[in-house]
Protein backbone atom coordinates (compact mmCIF):
# COMPACT_ATOMS: atom_id res chain seq x y z
CA UNK A 1 0.00 0.00 0.00
CA UNK A 2 0.73 3.48 -0.50
CA UNK A 3 1.52 6.23 2.26
CA UNK A 4 -1.98 7.80 1.39
CA UNK A 5 -3.73 4.77 1.30
CA UNK A 6 -2.24 3.57 4.84
CA UNK A 7 -2.45 7.43 6.00
CA UNK A 8 -6.68 7.07 4.99
CA UNK A 9 -6.78 3.46 6.28
CA UNK A 10 -5.66 4.51 10.02
CA UNK A 11 -7.42 7.20 9.97
CA UNK A 12 -10.78 5.08 9.41
CA UNK A 13 -9.94 2.09 12.00
CA UNK A 14 -7.89 3.95 14.05
CA UNK A 15 -3.84 4.90 15.06
CA UNK A 16 -3.64 1.53 17.06
CA UNK A 17 -4.84 -0.58 14.88
CA UNK A 18 -3.15 0.32 11.91
CA UNK A 19 -0.17 2.27 13.07
CA UNK A 20 1.13 4.93 10.64
CA UNK A 21 5.30 4.51 10.27
CA UNK A 22 7.40 7.61 9.05
CA UNK A 23 9.52 5.32 7.03
CA UNK A 24 8.46 4.98 3.75
CA UNK A 25 7.13 8.99 3.47
CA UNK A 26 8.02 10.76 0.54
CA UNK A 27 11.41 12.79 1.31
CA UNK A 28 9.83 16.19 0.79
CA UNK A 29 7.22 15.40 3.33
CA UNK A 30 9.61 13.66 5.88
CA UNK A 31 10.98 16.70 6.09
CA UNK A 32 8.34 18.78 7.63
CA UNK A 33 7.08 16.31 9.91
CA UNK A 34 7.81 17.39 13.32
CA UNK A 35 10.92 15.51 14.87
CA UNK A 36 10.17 15.96 18.77
CA UNK A 37 6.31 14.36 18.95
CA UNK A 38 5.95 10.83 19.54
CA UNK A 39 2.40 10.71 19.56
CA UNK A 40 0.61 8.71 16.58
CA UNK A 41 -2.37 10.27 16.44
CA UNK A 42 -0.23 13.70 15.48
CA UNK A 43 2.31 12.16 13.63
CA UNK A 44 -0.79 10.50 11.55
CA UNK A 45 -2.77 13.63 11.22
CA UNK A 46 0.33 15.80 10.32
CA UNK A 47 0.95 13.08 6.70
CA UNK A 48 -2.65 13.35 6.45
CA UNK A 49 -2.25 16.85 5.83
CA UNK A 50 0.80 16.89 3.82
CA UNK A 51 0.13 14.44 1.55
CA UNK A 52 -3.49 15.30 0.95
CA UNK A 53 -1.98 19.01 -0.51
CA UNK A 54 0.84 17.14 -2.47
CA UNK A 55 -1.66 14.92 -3.92
CA UNK A 56 -4.64 17.72 -5.02
CA UNK A 57 -1.76 19.82 -6.03
CA UNK A 58 -1.70 17.17 -9.21
CA UNK A 59 -5.10 17.72 -10.05
CA UNK A 60 -7.88 15.50 -11.15
CA UNK A 61 -6.38 12.35 -13.19
CA UNK A 62 -9.11 11.45 -15.50
CA UNK A 63 -8.43 15.14 -16.85
CA UNK A 64 -6.87 15.29 -20.26
CA UNK A 65 -6.69 18.69 -22.21
CA UNK A 66 -6.69 18.04 -25.81
CA UNK A 67 -5.95 20.88 -27.62
CA UNK A 68 -8.39 21.83 -30.52
CA UNK A 69 -7.47 21.52 -34.14
CA UNK A 70 -5.77 24.72 -35.37
CA UNK A 71 -7.93 26.83 -37.88
CA UNK A 72 -7.50 26.00 -41.60
CA UNK A 73 -5.42 28.66 -43.67
CA UNK A 74 -7.60 31.00 -45.73
CA UNK A 75 -6.46 31.46 -49.39
CA UNK A 76 -7.83 34.80 -50.09
CA UNK A 77 -6.42 37.93 -49.52
CA UNK A 78 -6.81 39.48 -46.20
CA UNK A 79 -8.90 42.13 -45.53
CA UNK A 80 -7.76 45.83 -44.67
CA UNK A 81 -7.53 47.12 -41.66
CA UNK A 82 -9.48 50.28 -42.95
CA UNK A 83 -12.55 48.10 -44.57
CA UNK A 84 -12.60 46.01 -41.10
CA UNK A 85 -13.26 49.37 -39.31
CA UNK A 86 -16.18 50.55 -41.53
CA UNK A 87 -17.17 47.26 -42.09
CA UNK A 88 -17.95 46.78 -38.12
CA UNK A 89 -19.46 50.13 -37.97
CA UNK A 90 -21.84 49.33 -41.40
CA UNK A 91 -22.96 46.16 -39.47
CA UNK A 92 -24.19 47.97 -36.66
CA UNK A 93 -25.44 51.39 -37.79
CA UNK A 94 -28.61 50.21 -39.34
CA UNK A 95 -30.62 47.12 -40.88
CA UNK A 96 -30.47 48.16 -44.28
CA UNK A 97 -26.86 49.29 -44.40
CA UNK A 98 -26.10 45.95 -42.82
CA UNK A 99 -27.70 44.16 -45.55
CA UNK A 100 -25.97 46.34 -48.43
CA UNK A 101 -22.64 45.08 -46.47
CA UNK A 102 -23.40 41.73 -46.23
CA UNK A 103 -24.36 41.97 -49.76
CA UNK A 104 -21.02 43.47 -50.95
CA UNK A 105 -18.61 41.34 -48.68
CA UNK A 106 -20.62 38.06 -50.59
CA UNK A 107 -19.37 39.34 -53.56
CA UNK A 108 -15.90 40.44 -52.39
CA UNK A 109 -12.74 38.36 -52.68
CA UNK A 110 -11.37 39.00 -49.36
CA UNK A 111 -11.00 37.31 -45.89
CA UNK A 112 -12.52 38.91 -42.84
CA UNK A 113 -9.94 39.49 -40.13
CA UNK A 114 -10.96 37.00 -36.85
CA UNK A 115 -11.83 40.19 -35.00
CA UNK A 116 -14.96 39.97 -37.65
CA UNK A 117 -15.97 36.40 -37.80
CA UNK A 118 -17.50 36.46 -34.25
CA UNK A 119 -20.02 39.24 -35.26
CA UNK A 120 -21.04 37.96 -38.88
CA UNK A 121 -21.32 34.29 -36.99
CA UNK A 122 -23.65 35.41 -34.52
CA UNK A 123 -26.07 37.18 -36.86
CA UNK A 124 -26.87 33.86 -38.64
CA UNK A 125 -28.93 32.44 -35.37
CA UNK A 126 -31.84 34.92 -36.06
CA UNK A 127 -31.51 36.06 -39.94
CA UNK A 128 -32.23 33.07 -41.86
CA UNK A 129 -31.97 34.99 -45.30
CA UNK A 130 -28.29 35.84 -44.63
CA UNK A 131 -26.92 32.23 -43.96
CA UNK A 132 -25.25 31.59 -47.28
CA UNK A 133 -24.07 34.79 -47.81
CA UNK A 134 -21.90 34.85 -44.28
CA UNK A 135 -20.60 30.96 -45.20
CA UNK A 136 -19.53 32.63 -47.98
CA UNK A 137 -17.85 35.38 -46.13
CA UNK A 138 -16.41 33.90 -43.45
CA UNK A 139 -14.83 31.34 -45.18
CA UNK A 140 -13.01 27.93 -43.86
CA UNK A 141 -11.93 29.96 -40.57
CA UNK A 142 -15.59 31.02 -39.94
CA UNK A 143 -16.72 27.18 -40.53
CA UNK A 144 -13.68 26.48 -38.41
CA UNK A 145 -15.26 28.96 -35.25
CA UNK A 146 -18.88 28.29 -35.50
CA UNK A 147 -17.92 24.46 -34.98
CA UNK A 148 -15.84 25.59 -31.85
CA UNK A 149 -17.29 28.11 -30.18
CA UNK A 150 -21.15 26.92 -29.84
CA UNK A 151 -21.95 30.23 -27.84
CA UNK A 152 -22.23 32.30 -30.89
CA UNK A 153 -25.00 29.90 -31.61
CA UNK A 154 -24.20 30.11 -35.63
CA UNK A 155 -26.43 28.58 -38.42
CA UNK A 156 -24.17 27.46 -41.20
CA UNK A 157 -26.15 25.93 -44.33
CA UNK A 158 -24.00 22.54 -44.87
CA UNK A 159 -23.48 21.80 -48.97
CA UNK A 160 -24.94 18.44 -49.89
CA UNK A 161 -23.56 17.02 -52.90
CA UNK A 162 -24.32 14.12 -54.85
CA UNK A 163 -21.32 11.92 -53.86
CA UNK A 164 -22.41 13.08 -49.87
CA UNK A 165 -26.06 11.73 -50.08
CA UNK A 166 -26.33 8.63 -47.43
CA UNK A 167 -29.32 6.48 -47.94
CA UNK A 168 -29.34 6.03 -44.16
CA UNK A 169 -30.84 9.71 -43.37
CA UNK A 170 -33.84 8.98 -45.73
CA UNK A 171 -34.20 5.15 -43.49
CA UNK A 172 -33.53 6.04 -40.33
CA UNK A 173 -33.31 10.01 -39.90
CA UNK A 174 -35.43 12.08 -38.20
CA UNK A 175 -37.91 13.95 -40.51
CA UNK A 176 -36.00 16.96 -40.26
CA UNK A 177 -32.77 15.00 -41.80
CA UNK A 178 -35.22 12.83 -44.65
CA UNK A 179 -36.50 16.35 -45.43
CA UNK A 180 -32.79 17.62 -46.40
CA UNK A 181 -32.28 14.37 -48.47
CA UNK A 182 -35.36 14.16 -50.52
CA UNK A 183 -34.36 18.31 -51.29
CA UNK A 184 -30.71 17.44 -52.04
CA UNK A 185 -32.06 14.50 -54.42
CA UNK A 186 -34.72 16.92 -55.48
CA UNK A 187 -31.88 19.28 -57.05
CA UNK A 188 -29.67 16.11 -58.76
CA UNK A 189 -31.99 14.75 -59.50
CA UNK A 190 -36.41 15.97 -59.42
CA UNK A 191 -37.87 12.74 -61.07
CA UNK A 192 -35.82 10.09 -58.42
CA UNK A 193 -36.75 12.54 -55.73
CA UNK A 194 -40.62 12.42 -56.78
CA UNK A 195 -40.36 8.54 -57.24
CA UNK A 196 -38.95 7.92 -53.88
CA UNK A 197 -41.52 9.82 -52.12
CA UNK A 198 -44.06 8.01 -53.90
CA UNK A 199 -42.89 4.74 -52.65
CA UNK A 200 -42.93 5.44 -48.84
CA UNK A 201 -46.01 8.35 -49.27
CA UNK A 202 -49.20 6.25 -47.84
CA UNK A 203 -46.97 4.92 -44.86
CA UNK A 204 -46.02 8.25 -44.10
CA UNK A 205 -47.25 10.32 -40.76
CA UNK A 206 -49.53 13.17 -41.37
CA UNK A 207 -46.47 16.02 -40.01
CA UNK A 208 -44.48 14.00 -42.51
CA UNK A 209 -46.16 14.16 -45.82
CA UNK A 210 -46.54 17.91 -44.56
CA UNK A 211 -42.80 18.41 -44.16
CA UNK A 212 -41.81 16.35 -47.30
CA UNK A 213 -44.44 17.20 -50.10
CA UNK A 214 -42.55 20.83 -49.36
CA UNK A 215 -39.20 19.88 -50.97
CA UNK A 216 -41.23 19.31 -54.47
CA UNK A 217 -41.13 22.89 -55.18
CA UNK A 218 -38.00 23.09 -56.96
CA UNK A 219 -38.03 21.85 -60.39
CA UNK A 220 -41.67 21.67 -60.12
CA UNK A 221 -42.51 20.08 -63.69
CA UNK A 222 -45.43 17.74 -65.40
CA UNK A 223 -44.15 14.77 -64.12
CA UNK A 224 -45.25 15.78 -60.60
CA UNK A 225 -48.69 16.66 -61.67
CA UNK A 226 -50.34 13.34 -61.34
CA UNK A 227 -48.89 13.01 -57.93
CA UNK A 228 -50.03 16.59 -56.58
CA UNK A 229 -53.50 15.62 -57.81
CA UNK A 230 -53.53 12.66 -55.58
CA UNK A 231 -52.27 14.66 -52.98
CA UNK A 232 -55.86 17.06 -53.22
CA UNK A 233 -57.72 14.16 -51.27
CA UNK A 234 -55.05 13.67 -48.79
CA UNK A 235 -56.65 13.42 -45.32
CA UNK A 236 -54.43 16.05 -43.54
CA UNK A 237 -55.96 19.96 -44.52
CA UNK A 238 -51.89 21.26 -44.86
CA UNK A 239 -50.59 18.20 -47.27
CA UNK A 240 -53.52 19.27 -49.73
CA UNK A 241 -53.15 22.98 -48.96
CA UNK A 242 -49.22 22.62 -50.32
CA UNK A 243 -50.58 20.02 -53.59
CA UNK A 244 -52.89 22.91 -54.26
CA UNK A 245 -50.28 25.90 -54.11
CA UNK A 246 -47.47 23.64 -55.97
CA UNK A 247 -49.89 22.91 -58.90
CA UNK A 248 -51.23 26.87 -59.14
CA UNK A 249 -47.47 27.36 -59.98
CA UNK A 250 -46.90 24.66 -62.51
CA UNK A 251 -47.85 25.72 -65.75
CA UNK A 252 -50.28 24.30 -67.79
CA UNK A 253 -51.75 22.17 -65.19
CA UNK A 254 -55.06 20.61 -64.51
CA UNK A 255 -55.84 22.57 -61.57
CA UNK A 256 -54.92 25.85 -63.17
CA UNK A 257 -57.48 25.37 -65.93
CA UNK A 258 -60.00 24.66 -63.33
CA UNK A 259 -59.67 27.55 -61.75
CA UNK A 260 -59.40 29.69 -64.70
CA UNK A 261 -62.55 28.36 -65.98
CA UNK A 262 -64.30 28.93 -62.73
CA UNK A 263 -63.17 32.74 -62.83
CA UNK A 264 -63.54 33.52 -66.84
CA UNK A 265 -67.59 32.44 -65.96
CA UNK A 266 -67.23 35.76 -63.69
CA UNK A 267 -65.72 38.49 -66.03
CA UNK A 268 -66.67 39.12 -68.87
CA UNK A 269 -66.20 42.39 -71.36
CA UNK A 270 -69.07 45.05 -71.09
CA UNK A 271 -69.50 48.21 -72.76
CA UNK A 272 -70.77 51.95 -70.99
CA UNK A 273 -71.38 54.99 -73.10
CA UNK A 274 -69.27 56.79 -70.95
CA UNK A 275 -66.64 54.46 -69.80
CA UNK A 276 -66.15 52.55 -73.23
CA UNK A 277 -65.21 48.82 -72.87
CA UNK A 278 -65.00 47.87 -68.52
CA UNK A 279 -64.61 44.68 -66.91
CA UNK A 280 -68.02 43.52 -65.24
CA UNK A 281 -68.10 41.26 -62.55
CA UNK A 282 -70.94 38.59 -62.06
CA UNK A 283 -70.25 37.17 -58.43
CA UNK A 284 -71.16 33.14 -58.25
CA UNK A 285 -74.29 33.16 -55.78
CA UNK A 286 -72.99 29.30 -54.52
CA UNK A 287 -69.65 28.37 -55.29
CA UNK A 288 -69.05 24.95 -56.83
CA UNK A 289 -68.25 22.88 -53.29
CA UNK A 290 -65.76 20.74 -55.70
CA UNK A 291 -63.37 24.60 -56.05
CA UNK A 292 -62.65 22.95 -52.10
CA UNK A 293 -60.56 20.61 -53.40
CA UNK A 294 -58.37 22.65 -55.21
CA UNK A 295 -57.69 25.08 -52.14
CA UNK A 296 -60.24 27.55 -52.66
CA UNK A 297 -61.95 28.37 -49.08
CA UNK A 298 -65.92 28.49 -48.98
CA UNK A 299 -66.26 30.07 -45.80
CA UNK A 300 -65.83 34.06 -46.00
CA UNK A 301 -64.18 35.99 -43.25
CA UNK A 302 -66.66 38.09 -41.10
CA UNK A 303 -67.86 41.00 -42.95
CA UNK A 304 -66.77 39.74 -46.37
CA UNK A 305 -69.49 38.02 -49.22
CA UNK A 306 -68.97 35.03 -50.09
CA UNK A 307 -69.15 35.77 -54.09
CA UNK A 308 -66.65 38.25 -54.01
CA UNK A 309 -64.35 36.29 -51.51
CA UNK A 310 -64.18 33.03 -53.58
CA UNK A 311 -63.64 35.01 -56.94
CA UNK A 312 -60.98 36.84 -55.28
CA UNK A 313 -59.05 33.55 -54.73
CA UNK A 314 -59.59 32.03 -58.00
CA UNK A 315 -58.25 34.97 -59.78
CA UNK A 316 -55.45 35.52 -57.52
CA UNK A 317 -54.28 32.43 -58.39
CA UNK A 318 -54.63 32.54 -62.37
CA UNK A 319 -51.72 33.52 -64.81
CA UNK A 320 -52.98 36.83 -65.63
CA UNK A 321 -51.80 36.04 -68.77
CA UNK A 322 -54.48 34.26 -69.88
CA UNK A 323 -56.99 37.43 -69.45
CA UNK A 324 -55.04 38.59 -72.59
CA UNK A 325 -56.57 35.57 -75.00
CA UNK A 326 -59.76 35.73 -73.39
CA UNK A 327 -60.70 38.67 -73.40
CA UNK A 328 -58.35 39.33 -76.65
CA UNK A 329 -56.95 42.67 -75.29
CA UNK A 330 -53.46 43.72 -73.50
CA UNK A 331 -52.76 43.91 -70.03
CA UNK A 332 -52.55 47.60 -70.18
CA UNK A 333 -55.95 47.64 -71.79
CA UNK A 334 -57.47 45.21 -69.61
CA UNK A 335 -56.02 47.08 -66.59
CA UNK A 336 -57.55 50.43 -68.12
CA UNK A 337 -61.00 48.96 -67.97
CA UNK A 338 -61.03 48.00 -64.62
CA UNK A 339 -63.28 50.25 -62.66
CA UNK A 340 -61.21 52.09 -60.24
CA UNK A 341 -63.63 50.55 -57.28
CA UNK A 342 -62.65 47.84 -57.68
CA UNK A 343 -60.17 47.34 -55.44
CA UNK A 344 -60.29 43.61 -54.93
CA UNK A 345 -60.25 42.63 -58.46
CA UNK A 346 -56.85 44.83 -58.89
CA UNK A 347 -55.76 43.13 -55.70
CA UNK A 348 -56.14 39.71 -56.79
CA UNK A 349 -54.50 40.89 -59.89
CA UNK A 350 -51.66 42.15 -58.25
CA UNK A 351 -51.45 38.86 -56.34
CA UNK A 352 -51.55 36.81 -59.64
CA UNK A 353 -48.32 38.54 -61.07
CA UNK A 354 -46.21 38.36 -57.82
CA UNK A 355 -47.37 34.56 -57.24
CA UNK A 356 -46.69 34.47 -61.17
CA UNK A 357 -43.39 36.46 -61.43
CA UNK A 358 -45.51 38.51 -64.56
CA UNK A 359 -43.94 41.50 -64.92
CA UNK A 360 -45.68 42.93 -67.68
CA UNK A 361 -48.55 42.86 -65.52
CA UNK A 362 -47.14 43.90 -62.65
CA UNK A 363 -45.88 46.90 -64.76
CA UNK A 364 -49.24 47.66 -66.59
CA UNK A 365 -51.35 47.41 -62.79
CA UNK A 366 -48.73 50.37 -61.55
CA UNK A 367 -51.52 52.59 -63.63
CA UNK A 368 -54.41 51.48 -61.66
CA UNK A 369 -55.43 53.80 -58.37
CA UNK A 370 -55.93 50.46 -56.46
CA UNK A 371 -52.79 48.79 -57.26
CA UNK A 372 -50.74 47.30 -54.02
CA UNK A 373 -47.71 47.81 -52.78
CA UNK A 374 -46.19 44.35 -53.67
CA UNK A 375 -46.03 44.79 -57.44
CA UNK A 376 -43.23 46.43 -57.27
CA UNK A 377 -40.63 44.21 -56.53
CA UNK A 378 -41.84 42.15 -60.22
CA UNK A 379 -43.00 45.25 -62.41
CA UNK A 380 -40.35 46.76 -64.77
CA UNK A 381 -37.44 48.91 -63.19
CA UNK A 382 -37.08 51.81 -65.47
CA UNK A 383 -41.35 52.18 -66.09
CA UNK A 384 -41.32 52.38 -62.05
CA UNK A 385 -38.42 55.07 -62.37
CA UNK A 386 -40.55 57.21 -65.20
CA UNK A 387 -43.81 56.53 -63.32
CA UNK A 388 -42.77 57.35 -59.76
CA UNK A 389 -44.04 61.41 -59.98
CA UNK A 390 -47.50 59.91 -60.83
CA UNK A 391 -47.46 56.80 -58.75
CA UNK A 392 -50.19 56.89 -55.74
CA UNK A 393 -48.81 57.52 -52.47
CA UNK A 394 -49.27 54.22 -50.99
CA UNK A 395 -46.96 52.85 -53.89
CA UNK A 396 -44.03 55.48 -53.33
CA UNK A 397 -42.26 54.50 -50.40
CA UNK A 398 -42.37 50.56 -51.07
CA UNK A 399 -41.31 51.42 -54.79
CA UNK A 400 -37.84 53.23 -53.08
CA UNK A 401 -37.91 50.10 -51.05
CA UNK A 402 -38.12 47.53 -53.50
CA UNK A 403 -36.14 49.08 -56.26
CA UNK A 404 -32.60 46.86 -56.27
CA UNK A 405 -29.40 48.40 -55.76
CA UNK A 406 -28.69 52.78 -56.41
CA UNK A 407 -31.36 54.72 -57.48
CA UNK A 408 -31.28 56.15 -61.10
CA UNK A 409 -30.40 60.17 -60.74
CA UNK A 410 -34.35 60.85 -61.73
CA UNK A 411 -35.54 58.52 -58.84
CA UNK A 412 -32.96 60.08 -56.67
CA UNK A 413 -34.02 63.53 -57.32
CA UNK A 414 -38.02 62.66 -56.99
CA UNK A 415 -37.14 60.74 -53.82
CA UNK A 416 -35.63 64.20 -52.46
CA UNK A 417 -38.72 66.43 -53.29
CA UNK A 418 -41.06 63.19 -51.54
CA UNK A 419 -38.61 63.85 -48.59
CA UNK A 420 -38.78 67.72 -48.49
CA UNK A 421 -43.13 67.51 -49.28
CA UNK A 422 -43.21 65.70 -45.99
CA UNK A 423 -40.55 67.58 -43.83
CA UNK A 424 -42.00 71.02 -44.94
CA UNK A 425 -43.74 72.76 -42.41
CA UNK A 426 -43.80 70.08 -40.02
CA UNK A 427 -42.97 70.72 -36.18
CA UNK A 428 -42.04 66.78 -36.02
CA UNK A 429 -40.59 64.16 -38.73
CA UNK A 430 -43.10 62.30 -39.97
CA UNK A 431 -43.44 57.98 -40.66
CA UNK A 432 -42.58 58.53 -44.10
CA UNK A 433 -40.19 61.31 -43.93
CA UNK A 434 -37.92 58.57 -41.80
CA UNK A 435 -38.40 56.09 -44.01
CA UNK A 436 -37.44 57.50 -46.99
CA UNK A 437 -34.27 58.85 -44.99
CA UNK A 438 -33.48 55.02 -44.19
CA UNK A 439 -33.89 54.22 -47.54
CA UNK A 440 -31.91 56.81 -48.97
CA UNK A 441 -29.19 54.97 -46.94
CA UNK A 442 -28.57 52.33 -50.17
CA UNK A 443 -30.45 54.02 -52.45
CA UNK A 444 -28.48 57.29 -53.17
CA UNK A 445 -25.34 57.28 -54.63
CA UNK A 446 -22.21 57.77 -52.19
CA UNK A 447 -20.52 60.12 -53.92
CA UNK A 448 -19.58 63.90 -52.32
CA UNK A 449 -21.71 65.70 -54.53
CA UNK A 450 -24.86 63.70 -52.79
CA UNK A 451 -23.36 63.58 -49.38
CA UNK A 452 -22.90 67.40 -49.60
CA UNK A 453 -26.74 67.51 -50.74
CA UNK A 454 -27.50 65.71 -47.37
CA UNK A 455 -25.64 68.00 -45.63
CA UNK A 456 -27.46 70.59 -46.91
CA UNK A 457 -31.16 69.08 -46.26
CA UNK A 458 -29.89 68.29 -42.90
CA UNK A 459 -28.99 72.16 -41.96
CA UNK A 460 -32.55 73.14 -43.28
CA UNK A 461 -34.29 70.42 -41.36
CA UNK A 462 -33.70 70.60 -37.91
CA UNK A 463 -36.68 67.83 -37.11
CA UNK A 464 -34.80 65.42 -38.68
CA UNK A 465 -31.24 66.35 -37.65
CA UNK A 466 -30.57 62.64 -35.97
CA UNK A 467 -31.66 60.92 -39.38
CA UNK A 468 -29.84 63.01 -41.24
CA UNK A 469 -26.34 62.59 -39.50
CA UNK A 470 -26.98 58.61 -39.48
CA UNK A 471 -27.54 59.20 -43.28
CA UNK A 472 -24.46 61.40 -43.83
CA UNK A 473 -22.25 58.27 -42.20
CA UNK A 474 -24.28 55.82 -44.36
CA UNK A 475 -22.94 57.29 -47.10
CA UNK A 476 -18.87 58.10 -45.95
CA UNK A 477 -18.61 53.95 -45.07
CA UNK A 478 -20.10 53.08 -48.41
CA UNK A 479 -17.30 55.10 -49.85
CA UNK A 480 -14.93 53.97 -48.43
CA UNK A 481 -15.90 49.90 -48.52
CA UNK A 482 -17.04 50.56 -51.93
CA UNK A 483 -13.49 51.48 -53.08
CA UNK A 484 -11.53 49.02 -50.91
CA UNK A 485 -14.13 45.96 -51.37
CA UNK A 486 -14.58 46.10 -54.95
Amino acid sequence: MSTWEDTVSAALVGVRTRPVTTDDVDPVIGAHLPTTSTDPVVTTLTIAALTAVAHQSLGPESVVAEPIPPAPADPRPPMSALAAAYVHRALDLTPRLADWCLNLLGRSTVAPPSTLLPALLARTSREVDIRETVARIVGPRGHWLAQYAPELGAVLPTATSAAQLDDSAWTHGQPAERRGYLAALRERDPHAALDLLGQTWTAETGDDRELLITALRPNLSPYDEAFLEAALDDRRKAVRTAAAGLLVTLAGSVLQDRLFHAAASCLHVGRTRFRGQHIAITLPAEPDVALARDGIALKAPRGAGIGAFVLSQLISRVPPHRWEAHFSMTPDTIVGAIDPAEAGLVAALCTAAVTHRDRRWATALLAHPAATPDIIAVADETHVVDAFPTLPGALKVPALRAYPGVWPDALCRSAVRMLQAELSGSRFITPPAVQIIALMATGLPATDGWRQSVEAMRESAPIATTQFATLSEALRIRSVLEKELT
